[in-house]
């Protein structure tokens, strides 16, 4: 028996976005590891701000998970973009990814 049959629902709708997650922390990992220019203080920073952004909409359940999915690509290029030395492209990237908006409460939600 699926484990997701005995939990609620929405934890089954939260692995897959996890795993996904820790792929794409995987993947970028390994490319960084290749690179020798030190990334921008400023694709950091944004870096930091985007990334805590995209898991907290995941706990919060509150986005489709396609739009997730998208974000968290979007945060791939930017990185790329940055470790490339294109800062400019990076910060319009990880600018996008902020158009998420806001994050709704967890508290909220509970029952």
């Amino acid at each position: 028996m699926s484990t997701c049959v005995t939990t609620k629902f929405r934890d089954c709708r939260l692995m897959p976005a996890l795993a996904f997650a820790a792929s794409l922390a995987m993947t970028i990992g390994a490319a960084a590891q290749g690179q020798t220019e030190p990334l921008a203080r400023e694709c950091a920073q944004k870096d930091l701000t985007v990334f805590t952004l995209i898991e907290e909409h995941g706990a919060a359940d509150d986005l489709p998970a396609e739009r997730l999915g998208n974000a968290a690509l979007a945060l791939q290029r930017a990185r790329s973009a940055c470790y490339e030395g294109r800062v400019g492209e990076a910060l319009a990237l990880y600018e996008g990814i902020l158009d998420l908006g806001p994050v709704a409460s967890l508290r909220e939600q509970r029952p």
